[in-house]
C-alpha cells in the first residue's frame, strides 16, 4: 500500500480541536490498523505546528512499523502555506501521496466562534488597558477580520504545494463523514469527545458584557474575571447576541471572500 499523509490544516474555529481530540481518543486502536496519528509534543492537540521543520528522518520515524497512513492536524497551518513545503519537497522525493483538508464554515458563524476567541486569547491584555477588541465593536471588528482572511488565497498555496491530489474542502459539519471516507467507515472510530475537550465559543451576549465591563473604570477586574469564568458554564445555553442583524453584517463584509472560494474552488460557503 502506498504510504500517504492526510494533512488537515483547518480552518480555525471549524471542529479542528475536536478532530484532533477524536484522533488522540482512538490513536492505539488506529496505529493497529497502519494508521499514525503522531502524539503532540505539548499540551495543544494537534500534532503538525511545526510543519515547517520537517525533515527525512522524522519523516521515516512517522512511518514506522506498518504505518501506511499518516495523520497531521494544526489549524494555524490554515494560512501558512509556506511552512508546508517541506514536506512538500519530502513527499515527492519520497513517493508520498499527501492530501490536504480543510474544513470551513460560513463566515457569520465563524466569527461568532472567533469574537469568543480573541476574548479568551487576549484577555488580560485587554482588561489591563480596559480596551476590549482594541477598542471596536462586533461590526468593526468583523470588518477588520474580512479585510485581512484570504482563504482562498491560502487554499490556492496549498493546492499549489501538493497538485496530486485536490484540496478536499468541506463544512466543519461533516468532519466525520469526510475522515471515515479518507481512511474507511470500518476503522472504528469512536467520534464521542467531552465538550470540555473541544474549545467550545464563548456565548456572544457573554463577550459584550465582559468588554462593557472592561469599559467601564467602576467595574473591578476581579468582578471582570468572574464574569469570564461564568462565561465558561454557560457556553450550551441560548446566545441571545447572535443576532439576525449580526449575521447578515458578517455574510455582507465576507462576501468577497466567498465569491472567491465559489470561483477559484466551486465551494459555497455562503450561510443558507
Amino acid at each position: 500500500m502506498k504510504r500517504q499523509i492526510l494533512l488537515h490544516i483547518g480552518s480555525p474555529k471549524c471542529g479542528s480541536t475536536y478532530l484532533q481530540q477524536v484522533m488522540l481518543k482512538n490513536r492505539a486502536a488506529l496505529l493497529d490498523r497502519g494508521i499514525h496519528y503522531p502524539k503532540p509534543p505539548g499540551n495543544h492537540p494537534g500534532n503538525a505546528a511545526d510543519l515547517q521543520d520537517i525533515d527525512a528522518a522524522r519523516l521515516n520515524v512517522l512511518f514506522e512499523g506498518q504505518t501506511h497512513t499518516v495523520v497531521l492536524s494544526h489549524e494555524d497551518l490554515y494560512a501558512l502555506p509556506q511552512h508546508g513545503k517541506a514536506l512538500a519537497d519530502l513527499a515527492q522525493r519520497e513517493g508520498i501521496s499527501v492530501q490536504v483538508i480543510a474544513f470551513l464554515r460560513p463566515f457569520s458563524e465563524f466569527m461568532f466562534g472567533d469574537y469568543s476567541q480573541f476574548m479568551k486569547q487576549h484577555f488580560e491584555p485587554w482588561l489591563s488597558a480596559r480596551n476590549p477588541y482594541d477598542g471596536l465593536d462586533f461590526d468593526a471588528f468583523t470588518r477588520r477580520r474580512a479585510a485581512m482572511i484570504k482563504p482562498a488565497a491560502y487554499l490556492r498555496g496549498w493546492a499549489r504545494l501538493f497538485p496530486e491530489a485536490p484540496l478536499v474542502i468541506a463544512s466543519h459539519r461533516a468532519i466525520r463523514a469526510t475522515f471515515e471516507g479518507l481512511l474507511g467507515a470500518d476503522t472504528g472510530i469512536d467520534w464521542e469527545v467531552n465538550r470540555n475537550l473541544t474549545n467550545p465559543s464563548l456565548r456572544m451576549e457573554d463577550c459584550d458584557a465582559i468588554a462593557e465591563a472592561m469599559r467601564d473604570p467602576q467595574v473591578s477586574p476581579s468582578e471582570i474575571r468572574a464574569l469570564l469564568r461564568a462565561a465558561f458554564h454557560r457556553v450550551t445555553e441560548s446566545d441571545a447576541g447572535k443576532t439576525q442583524a449580526r449575521i447578515e453584517m458578517a455574510e455582507q463584509a465576507f462576501a468577497p471572500q466567498n465569491a472567491a472560494l465559489l470561483r477559484g474552488f466551486g465551494y459555497d460557503n455562503r450561510r443558507a
